[in-house]
């Protein structure tokens, strides 16, 4: 017995220090960062939204990840960085590759997501949701983004984001065998 409980807290060591991984009082492991994944729902969008006439163009090719790591966590509201954005549509033939940062903030009601993206070869800009209401439960996300605040001529990416798959096992000899998303 005391040979197993050294075991995991030689595990439970190893994954902190590598992973940022830690121990709840419940001894389950939580991740101080998790990495999101986009579903097929997600698309940018580019033209034409009120009080504005013209076409409006939806590019349902948009894929990527992003990592998710938790500031602060109140009763109330909760704070969370947005890291290591990598997504990418198809524009006309021709990958446009989008990265950045920003913050995401969520309550019992509604969240926002700000990023500061760099989409192609344009200068980086800064993409709001303003506060909405909760579209889906958290962890999932489910927001759109806008760099002229959904008026006129506007570029959107409509977000839909959940956890990515985290894998652990342990090999029959008891140490850890991989770790892979």
């Amino acid at each position: 017995m005391k040979r197993t409980s050294h075991f995991l807290i030689i595990v439970g060591i190893i994954l902190t220090v590598t992973l940022g991984l830690t121990i709840d009082s419940s001894t389950t492991w939580a991740l101080d960062s998790s990495l999101y994944e986009l579903t097929d729902e997600s698309s940018y969008l580019e033209g034409c939204y009120d009080p504005c006439d013209c076409l409006l163009m939806l590019y349902p090719t948009l894929q990527g990840t992003f990592l998710l790591t938790s500031i602060s966590q109140g009763e109330d509201v909760s704070l969370f960085e947005v890291m290591e954005v990598d997504w990418q549509f198809i524009q006309e033939d021709e990958t446009i590759l989008v990265t950045g940062s920003g913050l995401y903030q969520i309550d019992s009601e509604q969240h926002r997501l700000t990023l500061d993206l760099l989409v192609g070869n344009a200068p980086v800009r800064q993409f709001d949701s303003g506060f909405v209401p909760l579209q889906s439960a958290f962890p999932g996300i489910s927001i759109a983004i806008a760099l002229n605040g959904f008026y006129c001529y506007d570029y959107v990416f409509d977000i839909t984001a959940l956890p990515a798959p985290v894998e652990l096992s342990i090999s029959s000899w008891g140490s850890l065998k991989s770790i892979f998303r």
